[in-house]
């Protein structure tokens, strides 16, 4: 069994959207980032790649290259799973944790 531990933090500020597990929630504040700034998709992308020691998030999708500009964090999540598959891995679970006091997110879990 291998574990990986990802962790992510964005700035928030308003004129930004607030993705969260790929859900697009109302709120004043959005994420601050090069791609959509979805947090809780990046923190489970480099769990992934942590768990078989390929690194983060940011060697494999850098915020230097303009390709990734806007970029869907649910592709990179695409991404990091076939490159696992390709290792010959399979994601069997993901255990992910919010830290944030608003807005509230219970309401968009699924």
């Amino acid at each position: 069994m291998r574990i990986g531990y990802g962790f992510d933090v964005h700035q928030l500020a308003e004129g930004y959207d607030l993705w969260l597990g790929g859900v697009k929630i109302p709120h004043t504040l959005g994420s601050v980032g090069h791609s959509d700034a979805d947090v809780l998709l990046h923190a489970i992308c480099d769990a992934i790649l942590g768990a078989l020691a390929l690194g983060d998030i940011g060697q494999h999708f850098p915020d230097t290259d303009s390709n990734y500009k806007g970029i869907d964090s649910k592709l990179l999540l695409e991404r990091v799973i076939l490159l696992a598959h390709e290792k010959g891995y399979r994601v069997g679970n993901i255990d992910s944790s919010l830290c944030l006091e608003r807005p509230k997110v219970m309401k968009y879990a699924a």
